[in-house]
């Protein structure tokens, strides 16, 4: 062996161990979420059972998972056909592939580089690794849309609204990037991929149950999402009001006193449900009036900080529409984190305060992460008027 051949080795073998050792870890970690699984410790065994239900009677259960679409069931009922430790298992995987191929994906939205985004990934790890965790499919969900958008802004207009529109036939959620795709890309290709976005979620329900019990499935949702899972509904029944949901009107009960389950009605800080569904409200009009007020800066800056900066913005107005906000949500201030790579410290800042946020139930109560995205909101705003046209952050800032 040659002495070139011999130093080549040696610079190689560091490599090779470091590899092995992610290896390692994400196997142990593997095997730790599906022990989780098994154990019905994941709350991945909500929607495995209403899947389970479809897969072993050919019929729905809207009731048992109604806030995820019908959609979700069908297309997790073959991996229904495994068992609950299983499934989770295999879910785990696919959830962990999507993290690995993130910053990829990203790096083709916005090009920036995976190294540089590493602020970003700072401040949003714990939440990956919470999803990741529970079961949940938020992982998945943003890889989807950024992968949508970035179709999107390359010209495959119908085939970036179909993976969004894939995501939300998981959660209804990322639905509300279609404005993005919309408010980017005016041109017909778009509308098409949510029309067959739309048509193909009808065919899977028709093809798993028939046409009339999808109808009768799709109905009963609305029904229950309109009644006894609206945020109205939520609120007063006293549901989900634990600290570690951040979602505005939640916060607002517990600190106001919206609900007899956290309030006596004689207390004088209680405010009236109407009240705090009217906060929130407003405070919604206030976010979507800013998001369209930043359509015009972002039309004048390089494409790709043009559609980061809509992805984030629309990523944190989809958390603050939601009644139910739990920790692992505000893995979508990714994309505003990215905005604002040119902000370093404040990056690394937010980090250590979202970690004792985390650490402290008292602040996840008052709602700090909410607040903390709103802020973003802001910043990225605020960051996106002065960005000096065609002069955008470099990539590797």
């Amino acid at each position: 062996m040659t002495g070139q051949e011999s130093g080549r080795s040696r610079l190689e073998r560091p490599g090779l161990v470091c590899k092995l050792v992610v290896a390692a870890l994400a196997f142990a970690f593997l095997a730790y979420v599906a022990q989780r699984g098994a154990r019905r410790a994941s709350d991945f065994k909500y929607v495995y059972g209403a899947a389970r239900f479809i897969w072993t009677t050919g019929a729905l259960n809207v009731r048992a998972q109604a806030r995820y679409p019908v959609t979700f069931h069908v297309l997790l009922a073959p991996l229904a056909a495994l068992p609950l430790g299983a499934a989770v298992a295999v879910w785990a995987v696919l959830s962990m592939a999507a993290v690995a191929a993130l910053p990829a994906v990203l790096h083709r939205l916005t090009q920036i580089e995976p190294r540089h985004q590493l602020p970003a990934w700072a401040l949003t790890a714990p939440f990956f690794i919470d999803a990741l965790v529970l079961g949940q499919s938020d992982p998945v969900n943003l890889l989807l849309v950024a992968a949508g958008l970035f179709s999107a802004r390359k010209g495959r207009g119908a085939i970036g609204m179909g993976l969004i529109g894939l995501a939300g036939l998981i959660k209804f959620l990322p639905l509300l990037h279609w404005a993005t795709g919309v408010a980017r890309r005016r041109s017909r290709d778009v509308w098409l991929g949510m029309a067959l976005t739309c048509a193909f979620g009808l065919g899977i329900l028709v093809a798993a149950v028939g046409w009339n019990d999808a109808v009768d499935g799709i109905g009963k949702q609305v029904e229950l999402l309109r009644g006894w899972d609206s945020p109205r509904g939520i609120i007063e029944r006293g549901a989900d009001l634990r600290p570690n949901n951040e979602s505005i009107p939640m916060v607002l009960v517990r600190f106001c006193g919206g609900s007899r389950q956290v309030a006596d009605a004689a207390s004088t800080n209680r405010l009236p449900l109407r009240t705090i569904l009217a906060i929130w409200y407003g405070a919604l009009a206030a976010l979507a009036g800013a998001w369209l007020c930043a359509l015009v800066p972002a039309e004048r800056v390089p494409p790709e900080r043009g559609w980061l900066a809509m992805f984030a913005l629309t990523s944190i107005v989809m958390l603050a529409s939601t009644p139910i906000c739990w920790n692992h949500y505000f893995l979508w201030t990714m994309p505003a984190a990215l905005f604002l790579l040119h902000r370093p410290k404040l990056l690394i800042m937010l980090a250590l305060l979202s970690l004792g946020i985390t650490m402290w139930p008292a602040a996840r109560s008052l709602g700090c992460h909410i607040l903390m995205a709103i802020g973003l909101f802001v910043v990225v705003i605020h960051d996106l008027r002065r960005e000096p046209v065609g002069g955008a952050h470099s990539a590797s800032t």
